[in-house]
């Protein structure tokens, strides 16, 4: 008999390459993004209460649904000029790791919030701590996508221990423990990036 041709080889399933989803956003020029999860909301700007002698990259705290949160403007923690909020200024509600292990949560101030997007995870490269510098423990790795560099936040690594000590201190109420501070939240609409299918 004659010989099958020998498919095995091209036909064998590739395995499936597992997927990051990202938040993608602007600080200034540059592109950011956060993991979707620690994301518990994206919100439009709402009034900021100043605080006394609060660390400079903290713009304040804001209350949301009875909860007292800080907020920590992106600009100010990467030393870019200050600029007043525009139409596309959004608030991300996130998790903090806190100092014995439980979630806070706090705001965080960004110029415009872009999309989601999905990559898989061996695309992401460590950060570049060369070009980087002191600010490398910001950012727990690097990915491109649509021909942009895009930095990933580390949100546990963006405030060093004696600066979640004193967001502490920004609120005098248990509320801002992630467990019990918030009620379930609105998610505001996101444009989702569809290049990679669904």
């Amino acid at each position: 008999p004659s010989a099958m041709p020998r498919y095995g080889r091209s036909l064998r399933a590739q395995p499936p390459r597992e997927l990051v989803q990202l938040c993608a956003f602007l600080v200034g020029d540059e592109s950011y993004a956060l993991d979707i999860m620690r994301i518990k909301e994206i919100i439009n700007p709402l009034p900021i209460t100043r605080v006394p002698k609060s660390p400079p990259f903290v713009e304040g705290v804001i209350e949301l649904r009875g909860a007292i949160l800080p907020v920590v403007d992106l600009r100010k923690r990467f030393d870019l000029p200050a600029v007043s909020p525009g139409r596309a200024t959004k608030f991300l509600i996130v998790a903090l790791e806190g100092l014995g292990g439980e979630r806070w949560i706090l705001g965080v101030v960004v110029d415009k919030v872009l999309e989601v997007i999905r990559i898989p995870r061996d695309e992401i490269r460590p950060p570049p701590t060369a070009a980087i510098g002191e600010e490398a423990g910001y950012f727990s790795g690097v990915c491109r996508h649509h021909e942009r560099i895009v930095m990933l936040i580390d949100l546990d690594g963006l405030l060093s221990a004696i600066e979640r000590q004193s967001l502490v201190g920004l609120s005098q109420s248990p509320s801002l423990l992630l467990a019990t501070s918030l009620p379930a939240p609105v998610p505001a609409p996101v444009r989702r990036d569809r290049s990679r299918g669904p």
